[in-house]
């Protein structure tokens, strides 16, 4: 089970190569999954989305562009906040980004049309919580995380491969930690059916099924009512 102190500080710590780190993890391929989540979870015109583990604000800038009247960015890492809030100067976006824990949100019940959460969820330590939370706030819920192959010889090469990088993180992030943590944690979280089943059992949802990337190395996950 993720420890929420540590996973903030590693957080904290890798907020300025988070993005190079999904490279690596995805195979370069994160940025069109995201384009996909983004698609799927706007394909009925929300008016307001609300997108936790935003980090450096990918998926809410992508949002930016589709005539959503409000789109919030939270993250439990203020590091992670701080550097989205600067794309947000760059860009001129009218994004909202705020520091918030994802397994008690403050939010009203209902609050928003759908809710996004991308790599993110595998690192809360209240599981079951936070998909209660995000179940309560939001009408929808569309989640892109990491997963383990279900073809065995495709998921020993895949861990493998990301075990070459290891070396080369460590020196660029100075928390050799954080990527072995990020591996593992990718190899040993439920997906597919099982955590649809987690979906099922800790939420209001009723509609809820999975489309694997890249042969299962990802998983977009939706949960409608």
């Amino acid at each position: 089970m993720p420890n929420a102190d540590y996973i903030k500080s590693m957080f904290n710590d890798i907020s300025s190569k988070y993005d190079l780190l999904n490279d690596l993890l995805s195979m370069g391929t994160h940025r069109l999954w995201k384009n996909l989540l983004v698609k799927k979870a706007c394909a009925n015109s929300p008016k307001a989305v609300l997108d936790c583990a935003t980090g450096t604000g990918d998926i809410a800038f992508k949002m930016d562009n589709m005539k959503i009247e409000t789109i919030i960015g939270c993250d439990f890492s203020p590091l992670m906040i701080e550097n989205a809030n600067k794309r947000k100067l760059k860009t001129k976006s009218s994004v909202n980004f705020l520091v918030a824990d994802v397994s008690k949100l403050p939010f009203k019940d209902q609050e928003f049309d759908t809710t996004t959460i991308s790599f993110g969820i595998r690192n809360v330590e209240k599981l079951e919580t936070s998909l209660n939370e995000l179940s309560r706030v939001s009408k929808s819920l569309y989640i892109l995380e990491f997963g383990s192959p279900k073809n065995p010889i495709w998921k020993r090469i895949y861990f493998a491969t990301l075990k070459l990088y290891f070396p080369i993180l460590s020196l660029l992030t100075k928390r050799s930690d954080a990527y072995d943590y990020l591996i593992k944690s990718s190899e040993q979280f439920p997906s597919g059916e099982k955590f649809c089943d987690l979906i099922s059992k800790n939420t209001t949802f009723n509609q809820i099924n999975y489309t694997p990337l890249f042969c299962g190395i990802a998983y977009i996950y939706e949960a409608k009512r």
